[in-house]
């Protein structure tokens, strides 16, 4: 995958688990940090492969390596346009390029 314009800006987030006062689990989202992204939306049978199985919709989103984006793992989630998207998938780009790419799956 090409570099693309990092012109989208989204928010990292980490999960948070706490108990609560019957012993249950309460899950709660606390935010990383926003960086500006380069999307890339799966191709078309992708996008249609997912609709049937699961209607779901797959992007990667490119970003600068930092400390932020390092500290993500696939537990974490991606918040794009007012949607969540959970990252299923982190990748080094390039290193020398100093980018990571997040796929994440969002419900649709």
């Amino acid at each position: 995958m090409s570099a693309g314009k990092r012109d989208q800006l989204i928010t990292l987030q980490s999960a948070t688990v706490t108990t609560d006062d019957y012993g249950g689990e309460i899950l709660s989202w606390g935010t990383v940090g926003e960086e500006w992204a380069a999307v890339f939306y799966g191709r078309g049978d992708e996008r249609r492969q997912a609709a049937m199985e699961q209607g779901s919709q797959a992007a990667t989103f490119q970003v600068l390596s930092n400390p932020n984006t390092l500290a993500m793992t696939v537990e974490g989630r991606i918040v794009h346009r007012s949607a969540n998207w959970d990252i299923v998938g982190i990748a080094p780009d390039k290193p020398e390029r100093g980018l990571i790419e997040f796929t994440a799956v969002r419900a649709v």
